[in-house]
Parts: C-alpha cells; sequence; structure tokens
C-alpha cells in the first residue's frame, strides 16, 4: 500500500526516540517520593457477597422462590456495608425492592429487572434496615427480605 512504508518507519524512529531519550535520561528525578499507604483498616468494599438464587428452590429444584444461601429461606440477614448478589438459577425473574400488600410496589430502592439463567446482580446495603422485594414477574407469589443489622 502507498504510504503505510513511510508511516511504519515514522512510527519506529518516534518509538526509538522515545526509548533512546528514556536510556539517556537515567533516574535523576529529585522530586517527592510516593508516599505509602497507610496500612489501616481500609474501607469495607463487598469482595464476597451473601449469595441469594433466584428460582431455585432449598432440593435444588426449579421454584418461584428466592433462596437465601446462608439461611435457606427468602431472608437474608447481612451488616451494614454488605452486599447481597442474587444469582438466576431458573426462570425469568427480577429482584424489585417493595412491597406487595395489594399488589407490588416499587419504593426505586433497587431493580435488577427481569433476568435468567445465568444472570447475576448485586446491591450494597450501607445503612441497616429491614428491606423487601419482590419478582416482578411473579409479584406476590415471590418475596424475600433483607435484614442489615
Amino acid at each position: 500500500m502507498p504510504g503505510m512504508t513511510g508511516r511504519w518507519h515514522l512510527r519506529a524512529l518516534l518509538l526509538l526516540a522515545v526509548v533512546a531519550g528514556a536510556v539517556a535520561c537515567g533516574n535523576t528525578m529529585t522530586g517527592p517520593s510516593a508516599t505509602p499507604t497507610p496500612t489501616g483498616s481500609p474501607t469495607p468494599t463487598p469482595s464476597v457477597f451473601h449469595n441469594v438464587y433466584v428460582g431455585r428452590n432449598a432440593s435444588g429444584s426449579p421454584d418461584i422462590v428466592f433462596l437465601d444461601s446462608t439461611s435457606g429461606t427468602s431472608t437474608s440477614t447481612i451488616r451494614a456495608g454488605e452486599a447481597v448478589q442474587w444469582i438466576w438459577a431458573n426462570g425469568s425473574h427480577s429482584t424489585t425492592s417493595g412491597t406487595c400488600p395489594l399488589g407490588c410496589i416499587s419504593d426505586g430502592q433497587w431493580n435488577s429487572g427481569v433476568g435468567g439463567s445465568g444472570t447475576y446482580f448485586q446491591h450494597t446495603f450501607p445503612v441497616a434496615g429491614t428491606f423487601p422485594y419482590f419478582c416482578s414477574v411473579h409479584g406476590p407469589m415471590m418475596q424475600g427480605k433483607v435484614i442489615v443489622q
């Protein structure tokens, strides 16, 4: 291709000039050195999530339930600052914050949208409280709760 050889040569010369400059420069920096990071307790960020399986019951069969991996129920208990990770095991479902007194009403805190098998959704709970949720596809038939201590 016309012109490609010239561009390649120009790029090669530019790279050589940068490398030669870096080698000739040595380490002559006299400015401030990097300040080490304190080794105290870092701000907790969720690295391990509290898992809730979506669409699978305790026996591993497909079902219209949320199943907390620790309690074996639809209620998850965590500490403030921790996160819940919902894992879709089967079917089309959502995890939508809110209550189902007479029809389900989202309170707008989170909504995963409808997902299928293999979908993951996570939400961090920064403050204590009780947070009900439901599946927007199944409504009152599929509810769960997160208790944050």
